[in-house]
């Protein structure tokens, strides 16, 4: 008898196709093996309470990602319009649903999504989505805001195409335009965690408060960071809203502000002079599942000591 008959379950000489079935099924095993232990890790990971309360944290800083979120939408299922010189874009479904929202995307694409403004298909995500302030967010930030996100319930809502009204604007005008005035903050090697930086850090990445405060050219829309966060008309502000002038400057700016009442203010939404936040900041205060208000009086006090901090920039918004 040959060694290949000897080692047969049937005893038939050169029975290759038992064999195959062993093999096929050992090796599907061991693929189901490693899928569910790599099933169980991400689990795992996405269910670590630390890392999804970082991610809520930061998303709430971020001003609950309220671009994302209709009024009195779904959260996070996109649809909300903007309006531009270049047309009509309508914002992404960010939950986790696997065919409309971003559940098929890895956590790197998602991060680069968020940082580069690129699409795991290559896309050019046009910069309403302000991607050159959250370049400078910490890595293990976006780990944690990226978990984060996953949590949410997934919501199957296609995305409305957008509207562009200027011919190549996305294949000549738009790279033209980034090359020339979009700037990207720096992240750092790790999220500053006390004082001014931390301040710095929150107000110029994680919040990107230059995205609407720091006035913008009429004519190309680039900010004028040589008046960072001094203001703009609605002419240039976001959506058609005013953005107040928020630099030290004690005429035209929030200078006779105390860094408590700035505190206060991100808090609350209650100004020194008894108004109240409305509009955009209003919306960032409140938060969809996390905003403003939500941050710790710490980070509110070192966004207000960094605000002190800055130049006084004379620029009186009406």
């Amino acid at each position: 008898m040959s060694p290949m008959a000897a080692s047969c379950p049937s005893g038939e000489e050169g029975n290759l196709p038992g064999r195959a079935d062993v093999w096929r099924t050992a090796v599907t095993s061991a693929i189901l093996a490693v899928l569910l232990l790599l099933g169980s890790s991400a689990l795992a990971m996405a269910a670590d309470p630390a890392q999804l309360a970082r991610g809520k944290y930061i998303f709430g800083a971020a001003g609950g990602c309220g671009c994302h979120t209709e009024p009195k939408g779904v959260v996070n299922a996109g649809g909300r319009k903007f309006d531009g010189p270049f047309g009509t874009v309508y914002a992404s479904n960010i939950t986790p649903d696997t065919k409309t929202g971003i559940g098929g995307w890895t956590d790197e694409q998602i991060i680069t999504a968020i940082r580069l403004g690129r699409r795991p298909n290559g896309e050019r995500i046009l910069p309403v989505h302000p991607f050159t302030s959250f370049n400078g967010m910490a890595e293990d930030d976006l780990t944690a805001l990226v978990a984060f996100l996953r949590s949410v319930p997934p919501a199957n809502r296609p995305k409305t195409p957008k509207q562009i009204s200027i011919p190549m604007f996305e294949s000549v005008f738009l790279p033209a335009w980034l090359m020339t005035f979009a700037a990207k903050e720096t992240p750092p090697p790790a999220a500053p965690v006390s004082g001014v930086a931390r301040g710095e850090y929150l107000v110029r990445a994680v919040g990107h408060c230059g995205e609407c405060h720091t006035p913008r050219s009429a004519m190309t829309m680039a900010v004028d960071n040589s008046r960072f966060l001094a203001g703009n008309p609605k002419k240039t502000g976001p959506e058609g809203q005013a953005a107040p002038n928020i630099t030290p400057d004690k005429g035209t700016g929030i200078g006779d502000w105390t860094e408590e009442q700035i505190a206060t203010y991100l808090g609350t939404g209650n100004r020194p002079d008894g108004d109240v936040a409305g509009g955009l900041m209003g919306e960032g205060i409140q938060g969809t599942l996390a905003g403003y208000r939500d941050m710790t009086q710490a980070d509110r006090q070192a966004i207000a000591r960094y605000l002190k901090s800055i130049p006084a920039v004379k620029n009186k918004i009406e």
